[in-house]
């Protein structure tokens, strides 16, 4: 399944973390603080963007 979660504070962070866990689903965040994306990307398999979610040129790069 194809996911996008806009946002990685805590329930973001969170639902990537319940979600990797799962077979099949193709994760992506955005978020604008690199340094919590490079944190993600080293603990879990997932795809991050980074930018705010509020631009179109974001969320194109994103896949939505």
């Amino acid at each position: 399944m194809k996911i996008l979660i806009l946002g990685a504070g805590q329930v973001g962070t969170s639902v990537a973390r319940n979600l990797a866990g799962e077979t099949n689903n193709d994760i992506t965040v955005v978020d604008y603080r690199p340094e919590v994306l490079q944190d993600l990307q080293d603990r879990l398999d997932i795809r991050t963007v980074h930018g705010y979610a509020s631009h179109p040129d974001v969320m194109e790069e994103a896949g939505a």
